[in-house]
C-alpha cells in the first residue's frame, strides 16, 4: 500500500510560502528602510559638517544647498521641510559638540 504524500508536501510548501510572505518579506523591507535611513542621516551629517568647513557663517543658504545637492547626488528625493528640520537638528548637534569640546580618553559621559 503506497501513501501519496503529494497533498501533504503541497500543503507544507503553501504554509512556508505564507510564512515567508507574511513575516520574512516585511522584515527584510523594514531592515532595508532602516539601513537607508541610517545612510541618509549620515549623508546629512557629513554634508553639514563639510558645509561648516567650506562656507562662512554668513553663507547659510549655500550651506543648506550643499547638503541638499549632496543628497540629490546620492539618489535621494529631497522633501524640503523634512530635510530642513534634519539639517537644523544636525547643526544644533554640531554646535553642542563644539561647545562641549572633544572628549579625552579619561573623560566620562
Amino acid at each position: 500500500m503506497a501513501i501519496d504524500l503529494t497533498q501533504i508536501i503541497l500543503a507544507i510548501i503553501t504554509l512556508i510560502g505564507g510564512i515567508i510572505t507574511r513575516y520574512l518579506i516585511p522584515w527584510i523591507k523594514n531592515k532595508l528602510n532602516d539601513h537607508q535611513c541610517e545612510v541618509f542621516n549620515g549623508l546629512v551629517r557629513t554634508g553639514v559638517y563639510a558645509a561648516e568647513q567650506i562656507f562662512t557663517s554668513d553663507q547659510w543658504k549655500e550651506k543648506k544647498q550643499y547638503v541638499v545637492d549632496l543628497l540629490k547626488e546620492n539618489g535621494y528625493t529631497v522633501d524640503t521641510t523634512a530635510v530642513d528640520a534634519l539639517i537644523e537638528a544636525t547643526v544644533r548637534e554640531l554646535r553642542i559638540e563644539q561647545w562641549q569640546g572633544p572628549k579625552g580618553v579619561g573623560d566620562q559621559g
